[in-house]
């Protein structure tokens, strides 16, 4: 049956084969988390005005359709979310928690957090030892486990 597929596969025009796999794997949102560390070692956490649960997290946001790539995404989510400019580096974890893949992203601050500009969705930042962000939020902790513990080896080929 497979062969069969893949056949019918090569001969969509590419648009039916983009929509076909927009449809069938679009079943989780992209959030993204930015992992700041200031010359001390404690990790900048915003807080956000819509949660209950977590009020204090990473600074972040969604991957959005419109976005060019998942660097420029957390830049511009930074922006309009705090008012700070970041250099956002490589992907260091990642964590699935229920409809979303929440990617932690190493990030540099351009500003000083005296630049930091209150939105709807944050009301305050602050700096934390790596230790506090577990009190504050699981999946932020999970996720910078995941960073500091190596993955496994993946054998070349």
């Amino acid at each position: 049956m497979l062969p069969w597929l893949l056949r019918i596969w090569r001969l969509l025009p590419s648009p039916l084969r983009f929509l076909y796999l927009r449809l069938r794997y679009a079943h989780f949102g992209v959030g993204l988390a930015a992992v700041i560390r200031n010359e001390r070692g404690q990790i900048l956490l915003v807080r956000r005005t819509y949660s209950r649960e977590e009020p204090w997290a990473l600074p972040g946001g969604w991957l959005e359709v419109y976005d060019r790539g998942i660097e420029p995404a957390l830049e511009r989510e930074l922006r309009e979310e705090t008012g700070l400019r970041v250099r956002v580096g490589r992907v260091c974890a990642a964590e699935r928690t229920g409809f979303a893949i929440v990617l932690l992203m190493e990030a540099e601050l351009l500003d000083s957090t005296d630049s930091f500009r209150p939105s709807a969705e944050v009301s305050a930042v602050t700096w934390v030892d790596p230790d506090q962000v577990a009190q504050l939020s699981s999946l932020n902790a999970a996720l910078l486990a995941r960073a500091r513990s190596p993955g496994p080896d993946v054998p070349r080929t």
